[in-house]
């Protein structure tokens, strides 16, 4: 009798199994349809967003052409299509020779089109380092200029970063640990782009102590004159404030014929 029980109790609750089993694969079957409309949707946005691109660069190319410029074809995309430039994320200072402090400086600079993709557009490139000190007070540091087959052959492409890798050793080592490094990028027709980043530098031993001897000593400001006597103020509204004649030199009037008659 109680296995005639279970087996109508089972029976009873199969429809229900087979119709939550069919939902699920109903739903994994929806959410399935979802994912791959959207991998599409995202694909045709940034399709989009490369034709856009390429449309801009072609503008800028024929403008240029028509001022005259000559810009050969290989270098057109990368010349015009170019946007902005970023700072890599390896961007910073670094330790090579395992001694204490960070000896050189590693800026990667990343071209960016239209589609924030990086590309390897030709052109030159300045840097400047700015020393902050915890006063937020900025002195310049050191200056480098890239020309633009120097830079040409300092592309890199990696897995964390793709764009122009340079190391450049420290001329005058910073003596505060906060630098700001900032980039200038110049393309071959004169177009500018810049970009900054603020960096951590572990100081070389003795910068601190240099440091302290650049900043002058603060001397006590000198006393007053103890000859200068006291100055009296005027306290009464209607008394006019004295004012000392101007210095002039007084010549006396020469008589004349009517004032003698």
């Amino acid at each position: 009798m109680l296995a005639r029980c279970r087996g109508a109790f089972f029976l009873l609750l199969l429809p229900l199994f087979c119709l939550s089993s069919g939902c699920r694969n109903k739903t994994d079957l929806v959410e399935s349809q979802l994912r791959t409309k959207e991998i599409m949707y995202r694909e045709a946005m940034e399709e989009q967003r490369r034709t856009e691109a390429q449309i801009i660069a072609m503008h800028r190319e024929i403008e240029a052409l028509r001022q005259g410029a000559k810009v050969t074809p290989e270098q057109a995309a990368q010349t015009f299509g170019l946007k902005r430039i970023v700072l890599g994320r390896a961007t910073g200072a670094f330790d090579h020779d395992n001694l204490p402090g960070d000896e050189v400086l590693q800026v990667v600079v990343e071209p960016r089109d239209e589609s924030d993709h990086a590309i390897k557009s030709p052109g030159s490139l300045q840097i400047f380092t700015l020393e902050i000190t915890p006063q937020g007070v900025k002195t310049p540091l050191f200056s480098w200029e890239v020309g633009p087959e120097q830079l040409r052959r300092t592309w890199k492409q990696g897995l964390l970063s793709t764009g122009y890798t340079l190391t450049l050793p420290w001329k005058n080592p910073p003596t505060t640990e906060q630098v700001r490094v900032i980039v200038r990028f110049i393309t071959a027709d004169q177009r500018r782009y810049e970009a900054e980043k603020d960096i951590k530098v572990r100081l070389l031993p003795g910068a601190a102590q240099r440091r302290l001897e650049m900043i002058p000593d603060a001397s006590p400001l000198p006393a007053p004159s103890q000859e200068m006597g006291p100055i009296l103020v005027p306290t009464s509204k209607t008394t006019t404030a004295y004012r000392p004649a101007p210095l002039t030199q007084w010549h006396p009037i020469a008589p004349t014929s009517t004032q003698r008659d």
